[in-house]
């Protein structure tokens, strides 16, 4: 586009029908689309970002609302990181145990030897933050309250979506972006089905208020073989608590699953006691979460976060990688975007950096989705990070995806972690004969 353009920003009134080409049309206003939104618009491109919800208020509830430390420098382009703050928000860190014994709160540390964080956010303060922020981005349209009918093509390539709900018409774009979620109805217009691969276990979550932690105030996290429990603290005082099991426990929780959730938490060592903490709302039951991940780009329709990558929320990767994803898209796209040139390379280049990033890390939680416990390898990474800071600290880089497999598993970290294993006593917080 010309860049001494005007960029109308304005959404047209509710009722009125569009017809207009944009630079990138994409749909849903999540993480994932509302960041690559906002970093497309700051490059003088111009955005069409359709929203099926009409209330820019409205926010994800089955989350985590745990933002992976890998995000961080997204954030800060994005400039959402003092807002986030401002709103709250706590840096956060994670203290595990296994059976070996806790981790301890021990952040990476960065080339200067400064600690590394992401954030704990409810997504019912980040949602609208965010969603805010980007409809006010210069070259941004917001068309929320739309949905999209049909695909629009020419010559057998789409370029464009004919639009539904508030606002009828179609809006169209040499770039089309799906950032609608695990069930991409973009990706079922289009006819791209996901792969996939089963997820052995269930899930159970619920918010408190007043929560008194044992451990600090840091994020949580409990490996017990089949089981896995988790404490979140977010803002405004809430504390969001999980729990997973593989699906033979199942029915225990199909009665009262806040009761089951707080009855298997407090089998936990050091778990904060929710006997006097306030529940907010009923607990939520996830009995099926299947991983699901397609192609990166097919034709010119790109795939960012859930749409891309939507996986085993045992390890809390996906508000990061939405974030980080669409920040990947951005990078690739805006030059040949900006200079009219043909989107298909850069398309090309997008896919391998999602490959090279990605692929290794789905490869790990794919597989330990299937499984009941941890490996050897595993077993060994946490026996060590419990008794040595170093291996703690390398341990939680992994976790919070700043390194990637072939560093995590490299030669000479899995020998530091058997010198660690074999010459340091075991932990005062190990219990040897949990199941691992």
């Amino acid at each position: 586009m010309n860049n001494t353009e005007a960029c109308n920003t304005e959404p047209p009134p509710s009722g009125t029908r569009i017809n207009e080409r944009f630079d990138v049309v994409i749909i849903g206003a999540g993480l994932a689309g509302c960041t690559a939104a906002r970093l497309f618009g700051l490059q003088d491109l111009r955005v069409a970002l359709v929203e099926h919800h009409a209330d820019v208020d409205a926010f994800k509830q089955l989350c985590t609302h745990f933002i992976q430390a890998s995000a961080t420098a997204t954030l800060r382009h994005l400039g959402l990181a003092p807002l986030i703050e401002d709103a709250g928000g706590l840096r956060n860190g994670v203290d595990i145990w296994t059976r070996y014994g806790w981790t301890g709160d021990l952040a990476p540390l960065d080339e200067n030897g400064e600690p590394v964080f992401g954030y704990n956010i409810q997504r019912r303060t980040l949602d609208p933050i965010l969603r805010r922020l980007t409809t006010n981005t210069p070259g941004v349209t917001s068309l929320l309250g739309c949905g999209v009918r049909a695909l629009v093509k020419q010559d057998g390539v789409v370029s464009g979506v004919d639009l539904g709900g508030d606002r009828t018409g179609v809006v169209s774009a040499p770039l089309i972006v799906a950032a609608d979620g695990r069930s991409s109805p973009l990706a079922t217009l289009a006819g791209i089905k996901p792969a996939s691969s089963e997820n052995c276990r269930f899930g159970a979550i619920r918010a408190y208020r007043g929560v008194a932690l044992r451990r600090g105030n840091c994020s949580q996290m409990w490996l017990r073989g089949p089981e896995v429990g988790y404490v979140f603290p977010n803002d405004h005082g809430i504390t969001v608590i999980a729990y997973m099991a593989t699906k033979d426990k199942l029915d225990g929780f199909r009665a009262n699953p806040g009761e089951a959730l707080e009855r298997s938490m407090a089998g936990f060592p050091d778990a904060p006691d929710l006997t006097s903490a306030e529940p907010l709302g009923n607990a939520l039951l996830v009995k099926d979460y299947p991983n699901l991940w397609r192609r990166p780009a097919v034709g010119n329709i790109a795939f960012v976060g859930d749409a891309l990558m939507s996986i085993d929320p045992l390890w809390g990767v996906g508000c990061g990688f939405a974030f980080q994803t669409a920040e990947w898209l951005v990078d690739a796209l805006t030059p040949a975007l900006r200079q009219e040139r043909a989107i298909a390379p850069a398309l090309h280049s997008y896919a391998k950096r999602v490959s090279r990033e990605l692929n290794g890390h789905r490869s790990l939680i794919v597989d330990f989705a299937r499984r009941r416990g941890l490996n050897a390898i595993e077993r060994l990474n946490f026996s060590a990070a419990a008794k040595d800071a170093a291996a703690a600290r390398h341990l939680h880089a992994f976790g919070a995806r700043l390194i990637g497999p072939a560093k995590f598993l490299s030669p000479g970290a899995l020998l530091r972690a058997a010198w660690v294993d074999l010459r340091r006593p075991a932990a005062r917080s190990a219990q040897p004969d949990a199941p691992v």
